[in-house]
């Protein structure tokens, strides 16, 4: 699912299924990670609140990514920690940006 060219991290469409609800990203979405602070992190797909939605079924609402950075504690960041209006809905994989321009792909 998820792609890395150099320090551009690819992430294509998806659609999750939870209960009577489906999450979208009709688009593919290309992250530059050179921005970055060097360090791991979890892509996880989040509930996007922050884009108007102009799809009237309301069973459908778009999604987004979030980059969960490892706190010093060892805990992973939270969307739901931060004021960015998201809601974490799955883990799609982690990055690992610690070498400047070959960013890896590591499970999740």
């Amino acid at each position: 699912m998820l792609q890395i060219e150099g320090d551009v991290l690819t992430v294509p469409p998806f659609r999750i299924d939870r209960r009577t609800q489906s999450f979208l990203q009709r688009n593919a979405l290309r992250i530059e990670l050179g921005s970055l602070v060097p360090d791991v992190y979890q892509v996880l797909a989040v509930q996007n609140f922050w884009i108007e939605d102009t799809n009237p079924d309301l069973r459908e609402c778009l999604a987004g990514i979030y980059l969960a950075r490892r706190r010093g504690d060892g805990a992973w960041e939270e969307p739901e920690n931060w004021p960015v209006e998201c809601r974490t809905l799955a883990t799609l994989g982690c990055v690992d940006t610690r070498i400047a321009g070959s960013a890896a792909l590591l499970p999740p």
